[in-house]
């Protein structure tokens, strides 16, 4: 009965080592998460969250299993833009700088990697632990672009949508669709704007149809212009044929100078030869 009792303290021991041996979740951190490779099945596809229970077989194999431990923190990354609404400039020239359109806009981004992106991140991307700093140093130029991106595609296209009262929101709004959309491996826990100064966007929209109706105004003055240009160039190459002809019918009867010089002193024409002439207008 002794030995029986010895031998079940032994068995419950071995027991409870085996348990503590394949035991993952003892090993994460209340805020990490676990990615798992062993040599025998490779990389786990789904992550081990905080607060579930989690035991492998594999780690009873001495060097077979490796536990990755991430502990995924907010990120911050600062976005700056400035620059002329679109066709400011322009719109500043043909107006003679009676108006221009300057924007300012500052953003905080806050982002973190979804855990459960991690598996993929760490089997595609060879990312680990302590790379955290220097994948989102790589990514953070990426962050910002896709932010830019997205403020300017209201500023561009859709102006109107800027209006003081919802502009923040709506940058906030967009910024975040474009980051998560662009970079699917992140959440984005906040936009903060820090500045965002926009001009008059209604006196904008106003002085672009004016802009655009004196270009139109020009335009119309210059094909005018034109016009009367080939006209008068048309009928200078009329009148220099004509004089051409002329020339070579003189050339041909030299008489004929001799008649218009004596028709010219005596203020005739008996032979009617100017109604033979061509008129030019």
């Amino acid at each position: 009965m002794k030995g029986f009792a010895v031998l079940l303290v032994f068995l419950l021991l071995v027991a409870a080592a085996v348990f503590y041996i394949g035991w993952i979740q003892i090993r994460i951190p209340p805020e990490g998460y676990a990615v798992i490779f062993s040599r025998t099945d490779g990389w786990e596809e789904e992550v081990i969250e905080p607060g579930t229970f989690a035991w492998r077989w594999q780690r009873l194999v001495p060097t077979n299993l490796t536990l990755y431990v991430f502990e995924p923190s907010k990120h911050r990354t600062d976005v700056r833009l400035a620059g002329s609404l679109p066709s400011g400039d322009a719109i500043e020239t043909i107006l003679d700088g009676a108006v221009s359109f300057p924007y300012e806009v500052r953003l905080v981004v806050q982002t973190r990697i979804r855990a459960e992106r991690l598996p993929a991140l760490a089997r595609d991307q060879d990312l680990r632990p302590q790379q955290m700093d220097e994948f989102y140093d790589e990514i953070d130029a990426r962050i910002s672009q896709a932010a830019v991106e997205a403020v300017m595609a209201l500023i561009e296209s859709e102006p109107q949508r800027l209006s003081l009262s919802e502009s923040y929101e709506t940058i906030v709004e967009q910024v975040i669709a474009r980051v998560e959309s662009r970079l699917e491996m992140l959440e984005v826990m906040a936009v903060t704007p820090e500045r965002i100064a926009l001009p008059d966007l209604e006196l904008y929209l106003t002085s672009r149809e004016l802009a655009v109706g004196v270009l139109e105004a020009r335009a119309a003055a210059f094909r005018e212009a034109a016009e009367r240009l080939a006209d008068a160039e048309a009928e200078a190459d009329r009148d220099f044929g004509l004089l051409e002809r002329y020339g070579e019918v003189l050339e041909r009867y030299p008489v004929l100078l001799e008649y218009f010089r004596v028709g010219r002193e005596i203020n005739a024409d008996p032979l009617d030869l100017l109604d033979l002439a061509p008129t030019t207008r």
